[in-house]
């Protein structure tokens, strides 16, 4: 992605949401509550993709936009 912008000249920004897990997981499961679409994450599928969740840095080159929710 940073290559794609680097070469476009866009402007940009990387919003990242600096929130807990447990508050994710919690909004994750009301959404599949609420069957407003076909596909549930389940908390099996959850917990393997947050495993490997990173939280972006500033040597990556973005213009990180952090907003924490509790």
């Amino acid at each position: 992605m940073r290559e794609i912008i680097e070469r476009s000249g866009a402007d940009h920004q990387l919003h990242h949401l600096d929130i807990s897990d447990a508050v994710c997981l919690a909004r994750l499961q009301s959404r599949n509550a609420a069957g407003a679409h076909e596909y549930a994450v389940t908390d099996a599928e959850f917990e393997q993709f947050t495993r490997y969740f990173v939280a972006p840095t500033p040597d990556e080159g973005f213009d990180v936009v952090v907003h924490r929710i509790s």
